[in-house]
């Protein structure tokens, strides 16, 4: 348990912390793309691609991607599962980019990218956002310690949590410590970057410090890694028309847009208080790392509008395509019984409350792949005529 002057010093490292330079930026981005999978450039095309002879497990086509005589990523495409589309196809940006480039010029690359090969920018992959701050007081330090010894609670839901450590001039020392699984929507990572950078050089980060006053001496990041499970949990508005925006495409190089999406990953996840030995977590004090808010308002009056939708609206729309599923297998186990239409075409009328859009989009991309999975992976080997289904479907709309 904290004891009272242990919190009045924390209180005033945190206050003095806060008020020091903080630096955000991309550390690593993948980006889904939708279209025909894309073989060569033209000759007097700024880009060229340089194929794998291999591909990866899940798509046959491997190539790094250059614009100019800068390597910008990899691209990969053609899906060898036959459950993801065929236009399917990502993009993985090398990480010295977010270092070396403004956001506007790497969009504008994408941008061009997409216009010479009629890709759409689709959706987030990953994409993970660094906080990086220098630790003179040593506060991210002895906050592990704190969390081990339970000076500091971590309140939600049980979260896995692990720590690093190196070795450095043969001493053991540690490094940070991560929250969250592999399989998580969201992971935080919390280490010290100027040993790290140490370990393995950067120099382009090192100029990147520099560049924009933060001086490297104890720096610490924190890391939040954002998979694309956390992505499909965002509603996102523009405040002007009200209208669905691109903030979870186009609008991540905005670095409002980055604040906001780390108040959402923050909340309820890594939100640390005080143990002065109250029964409920959710009693004791919070202890602000970051202030999101005045950070955010350092770069821009403007405030996105993104909201994370309530579980309820997302377990019942999940819970409504997992019923949709059963009842089109059940109509193809049983050799197209139409009884089984009646009630898909009812409930396909619904919403899908994650992009707002009838149920029934949602099910024509997934006809396809569900015939596949009944048949390799359920064994259920049935004729299925495409024509006689939309006969059906139309009966009763």
């Amino acid at each position: 348990m904290i004891s009272y002057k242990e919190r009045h010093q924390a209180k005033i490292k945190i206050k003095q912390n806060n008020l020091k330079t903080t630096l955000i930026n991309i550390d690593y981005l993948i980006i889904n793309l939708e279209g025909q999978p894309f073989g060569e450039f033209p000759e007097n095309s700024n880009f060229r691609l340089k194929p794998y002879e291999y591909g990866t497990k899940i798509f046959e086509l491997r190539a790094d991607l250059y614009y100019e005589d800068l390597k910008i990523g990899i691209y990969t495409a053609k899906p060898r599962s036959a459950i993801m589309s065929e236009q399917f196809a990502q993009l993985q940006f090398e990480n010295n980019l977010f270092y070396t480039l403004s956001n506007d010029a790497l969009k504008g690359i994408i941008n061009a990218f997409c216009d010479e090969t009629n890709y759409l920018f689709k959706s987030i992959n990953r994409l993970d956002i660094c906080l990086d701050k220098s630790d003179i007081n040593n506060s991210y330090r002895t906050l592990y310690s704190n969390v081990v010894s339970g000076n500091y609670l971590i309140s939600g839901r049980p979260k896995n949590l692990q720590s690093y450590f190196e070795t450095y001039k043969g001493k053991s020392i540690l490094n940070g410590f991560q929250i969250g699984k592999r399989t998580s929507d969201k992971i935080i990572r919390c280490y010290n970057k100027t040993l790290s950078l140490q370990l393995t050089e950067k120099p382009y980060i090192n100029d990147y410090y520099a560049n924009n006053g933060l001086k490297n001496d104890n720096v610490w990041r924190f890391e939040y890694q954002l998979n694309s499970a956390f992505f499909r949990g965002l509603n996102e508005h523009s405040k002007a028309n009200s209208t669905i925006s691109q903030t979870m495409t186009w609008g991540v190089f905005d670095k409002v847009n980055l604040y906001e999406l780390l108040k959402i990953a923050n909340k309820g996840f890594f939100e640390l208080r005080e143990n002065t030995g109250k029964s409920q977590v959710n009693k004791e004090k919070l202890i602000v790392l970051f202030d999101f808010d005045f950070l955010q308002s350092q770069i821009s009056k403007f405030n996105p509008i993104i909201k994370r939708l309530k579980k309820v609206v997302l377990s019942s729309t999940t819970i409504k395509k997992r019923l949709a599923k059963s009842l089109f297998r059940e109509y193809y186990a049983n050799n197209q019984d139409i009884s089984y239409i009646v009630a898909l075409n009812l409930l396909l009328e619904d919403m899908d409350m994650i992009n707002e859009k009838p149920l029934l989009m949602w099910f024509k991309n997934k006809l396809h792949f569900y015939l596949h999975e009944f048949r390799t992976k359920e064994k259920i080997v049935n004729d299925f005529d495409s024509e006689l289904f939309h006969e059906h479907q139309l009966l009763f709309l």
